[in-house]
């Protein structure tokens, strides 16, 4: 479930592992989810896309971008090239999330909605 992956995802954003996320606004959305640690913004970074990238001070990273076919050629670029820098990048609970959501979640920043949305329709779930 939705709400499972998230947990997981804040629990390795708890042990310092730095999350890669599109904007601010995605950003907002995971921390009124709870997601802890370190968000790193790469649109609002006033950095080129690659002086970002190289500015990236981990052995590990999480990849959290949009869902939509432009946060999958994202999360391509992204990986390939900070893996080529020996950057592992984790992408899987960010897959299995867009999995989840494809038909309706286009981007980060509107999976706290859904998942309220989730709760009024099936009150019985937890969290979605």
């Amino acid at each position: 479930m939705l709400s499972e992956l998230l947990q997981k995802l804040g629990s390795k954003g708890e042990k310092g592992i730095p999350i890669i996320v599109e904007g601010k606004k995605d950003l907002s959305a995971l921390r009124r989810l709870g997601i802890k640690g370190k968000i790193l913004c790469i649109k609002n970074s006033r950095k080129v896309f690659v002086d970002f990238l190289d500015g990236v001070q981990s052995g590990e990273v999480i990849l959290f971008v949009d869902f939509d076919d432009s946060g999958l050629t994202l999360a391509k670029g992204i990986t390939r090239y900070l893996e080529e820098k020996g950057v592992k990048v984790d992408s899987t609970l960010w897959r299995k999330a867009r999995s989840l959501v494809r038909k309706d979640v286009k981007d980060v920043e509107g999976v706290p909605s859904y998942l309220e949305k989730l709760k009024k329709q099936f009150p019985l779930l937890k969290g979605g």
